[in-house]
């Protein structure tokens, strides 16, 4: 399926960001068995910031709170986000950005039977079905910036008051830049909260590029994975990673 054969949302509820207004290559690394669960249920699926190793995920830069603080005692404003909660019911959904595969990656997500899958910025938006609108808050996807959380304040005032920052959810530390991490992020609305995450539809021939099967894999798995794909009706591009396949001499 071409992205022109992809019907059009009536209204955008999905924002996607490019940064550097480049269309980037988007991977996500897996194991067999969530590759084979993500063409059974054909959706993505978004875990709840509370629900990472990282404790400071969602969580604002000490500078970023004492700015907040600051406006409150200068403007007497009570309002705002409760970043405790936030982070209970903003979920993510992750990928890794680069022109080609990482084998940090492979390691850490998908040894020996592991795929992924290749994707593009420009699929994303197109990889929804119009009725999917992402609930309240929309979907939202651009690539997270990597910050120093002592020192480095993410807001600010624009020239009108209002205050101008870089999405919580979209802020990690500096120890994970090697993740070079791209995410889509929605909310878990009132009936999801008690779950640690949700399932998003979406439209797999859209929004897979090429699978790519672990460079460690037996040479039969990227059989077994083209039989997968031909069996759930999915019209893509099976290829086994080369990355260590000796040099010719």
């Amino acid at each position: 399926m071409s992205l022109a054969d992809v019907p059009m949302r009536p209204t955008t509820r999905i924002w996607i960001g490019t940064p550097d207004g480049a269309d980037h290559e988007l991977w996500r690394y897996m194991d067999f068995i969530k590759f084979v669960d993500l063409l059974q249920r054909r959706t993505l699926w978004f875990t709840r910031l509370d629900q990472f190793v990282d404790p400071y995920e969602g969580v604002l830069t000490k500078p970023t709170a004492e700015f907040f603080a600051q406006v409150r005692s200068r403007t007497g404003f009570r309002g705002g986000l409760n970043h405790e909660m936030w982070r209970k019911i903003r979920c993510v959904n992750c990928w890794y950005m680069a022109e080609y595969e990482s084998a940090a990656m492979w390691d850490l997500y998908s040894k020996q039977g592991g795929v992924a899958i290749r994707s593009r910025i420009s699929r994303l938006e197109h990889s929804f079905a119009p009725e999917v609108t992402g609930g309240s808050w929309a979907i939202a996807g651009n690539a997270v910036r990597y910050v120093d959380y002592e020192h480095e304040n993410t807001a600010g005032l624009d020239m009108d008051g209002s205050v101008l920052m870089t999405a919580d959810f979209l802020c990690k530390r500096k120890s994970f830049e090697h993740e070079r991490e791209y995410r889509l992020a929605t909310i878990l609305e009132e009936d999801e909260r008690e779950f640690p995450g949700k399932r998003i539809p979406v439209i797999l021939d859209a929004l897979i590029e090429k699978v790519v099967v672990s460079p460690t894999a037996p040479n039969w798995m990227a059989e077994v994975i083209r039989h997968e794909v031909g069996t759930y009706g999915l019209d893509v591009e099976v290829i086994q990673s080369d990355l260590y396949r000796p040099m010719l001499k």
